[in-house]
């Protein structure tokens, strides 16, 4: 008799990382329950995964995705289309101001960069990694303001800090939620790293949501030379070029 071809760990790993991308987060003996799975079973499914960097353990010790599998998201559809449709009003913008241009998008409790083109050279510019945290980003940030505020406590607890400027506590956070929803404007300044600042402008669906943000990074003093107004209006008509061919498009963001 023929030896059924399909191997059960595999299809067991992807229920795992179905499950941890429904959930955001969850543990080894909650991941065990839902599934209906051994927990040692699991456990040796989500360490596996954990060694090739599809998942990793967050602060809570709950599991949640890893950048591993940001590959693939990548080539989902719909945020080809989107890279397609930011990409020429992304260029006017490093044209005009010199400076890089990233478009990105909440990816769990990550912010991933779909797009990034590079003005003048920094050196800074090449540690920045295709996936980073929300709370260390003005894109990350502009997502976090929509957040509720059981959410944002939760998710602000023990954070660690990158620079003395990193606004790691929920009560730091609320005193710059406010600002930001006033504004649609956000800002790292030095946050995620020393002499390094950006500046985020939501992109908005037709039900007023923020489905994608677009920033300018540079360094800290040539940003603040050229100016931060120049800087701002540069990025605002960014933005809100890309949302208007966008909404026009009745583009859904399906992910």
């Amino acid at each position: 008799m023929e030896k059924n071809p399909v191997i059960s760990n595999i299809v067991d790993a992807f229920k795992v990382l179905d499950l941890i991308n429904k959930k955001a987060e969850l543990g080894i003996t909650s991941i065990a329950k839902e599934l209906n799975l051994p927990k040692s079973r699991v456990f040796r499914i989500v360490k596996s995964l954990e060694e090739v960097k599809a998942v990793k353990q967050n602060e809570n010790t709950n599991y949640v995705l890893d950048y591993q599998l940001l590959k693939y998201a990548n080539g989902i559809n719909n945020n080809n289309q989107i890279s397609s449709i930011a990409e020429s009003y992304m260029k006017k913008a490093v044209a005009l101001t010199g400076e890089s241009v990233n478009l990105g998008m909440q990816y769990g409790q990550n912010l991933l960069f779909l797009k990034r083109i590079h003005g003048d050279f920094y050196r800074l510019q090449a540690t920045l990694a295709p996936i980073g945290d929300l709370y260390t980003s003005g894109a990350g940030k502009l997502f976090l303001s929509q957040w509720e505020d059981k959410q944002l406590q939760n998710y602000f607890n023990g954070l660690p800090t990158r620079t003395v400027n990193t606004v790691n506590t929920y009560d730091g956070f609320k005193n710059q939620q406010k600002s930001i929803l006033e504004t649609n404007i956000s800002m790292d300044e030095e946050e995620y790293e020393y002499g390094l600042s950006c500046i985020a402008a939501p992109i908005l669906d037709k039900n007023k949501t923020i489905i994608y943000a677009v920033s300018i990074s540079g360094p800290t003093s040539r940003l603040k030379h050229k100016g931060m107004k120049f800087i701002t209006n540069a990025l605002q008509e960014c933005a809100q070029s890309i949302q208007e061919e966008l909404i026009d498009l009745d583009f859904q963001l399906n992910i």
